[in-house]
């Protein structure tokens, strides 16, 4: 029996922010997106942390939706992914897409923002028969910039739009795995 998409989900070690610790108060009552790291012995290792809002309404006022540590830079998230034995991978815009598309069956990496990618995380996809670039299909043509991008710089890039005003988690929360699945058969 394949395993659901909650229990995919939960190996990522998502968290809630209920008690920060002393200088870390504007993460409170936001979700923690911890980026892991096989380490030696077996064991997970964070090695970064990223912040995402949760409030519904909230208008991010006095920060943005995703928040990054102060003096952090931009990487990818779920590079575990890259380690899988699989022709194919998949490269989403943020975490929340990234973990979505993995749960699906697609392994999938995000990268945090549409001006995040780095010439250097190219090289890891190079291996590989197929890259599905899951673009976000948005009201601002961000989503398809930024696939754009990676297309141009990647040969064996494939792009994979959303359904109109969706990006990869709410197509999925809206209509379901298949929504996704199909896109990329």
């Amino acid at each position: 029996m394949a395993p659901s998409i909650a229990t995919e989900v939960g190996r990522f070690r998502l968290g809630y922010v209920a008690d920060p610790v002393v200088g870390h108060e504007s993460y409170r009552g936001m979700l923690a997106i911890p980026y892991l790291r096989w380490a030696p012995g077996g064991k997970w290792s964070v090695i970064s942390l990223r912040f995402r809002c949760i409030t519904p309404d909230c208008k991010h006022e006095y920060h943005g939706k995703y928040n990054t540590l102060p003096g952090d830079r931009p990487r990818m998230y779920n590079t575990i992914a890259l380690a899988q034995n699989d022709d194919t991978i998949g490269i989403c815009e943020g975490e929340i897409d990234a973990i979505t598309a993995t749960a699906c069956g697609i392994p999938s990496v995000g990268i945090p923002g549409v001006e995040a990618w780095a010439k250097h995380f190219r090289e890891p996809f190079l291996g590989y028969e197929k890259v599905f670039i899951f673009a976000d299909n948005d009201d601002n043509g961000q989503g398809k910039s930024f696939a754009k991008k990676l297309a141009s710089d990647l040969p064996n890039a494939l792009v994979v739009p959303a359904m109109e005003g969706e990006d990869v988690n709410s197509m999925v929360v809206k209509h379901g795995k298949s929504a996704l699945t199909e896109r990329v058969a």
